[in-house]
């Protein structure tokens, strides 16, 4: 029988993604132990993950991989477009209007991002805005907005 259902689909999907992935994975390695069968929760969280990238559009976006970067010192937005924001580091990251770790008094954006998460941020008037990450001062970069 077909799914319909575009979950279900995506989960079935996750599993046949998981057990190509995990046999790949045990010829590579050398094992001969018998691979593990993919769970539920890896499935469904395989499937989220499918469904996080399907969603980001073809816009700007910046990919965070460690805490000393945003992964550029500056990116160029058109006024009401939106930039994503992917985390894709070992640790949280806020992407906050502000400089050196610290806030900016009434900051435009303040968005907290997980690991493996991703935000998106419009920036609605041109100019340029200082960002940075309230957990890691070091991170600093500037949006331009035209």
């Amino acid at each position: 029988m077909l799914h319909t259902d575009p979950m279900r689909r995506r989960l079935a999907l996750g599993a046949g993604i998981a057990s190509l992935v995990l046999a790949a994975s045990a010829c590579a390695s050398g094992s001969s132990a018998e691979p593990t069968v993919a769970t539920p929760s890896t499935v469904a969280s395989m499937a989220a993950s499918e469904s996080a990238a399907e969603s980001m559009g073809t816009g700007p976006s910046v990919t965070i991989t460690s805490t000393s970067s945003f992964g550029a010192t500056e990116v160029t937005v058109p006024a009401g477009e939106t930039l994503t924001v992917i985390n894709n580091s070992s640790a949280p990251h806020t992407f906050t209007e502000g400089e050196n770790g610290g806030e900016a008094d009434n900051a435009r954006v303040n968005e907290d991002i997980a690991v493996g998460a991703s935000v998106e941020v419009t920036f609605p008037e041109p100019g340029d805005y200082n960002v940075t990450c309230l957990f890691h001062s070091a991170m600093n970069m500037v949006v331009h907005v035209e």
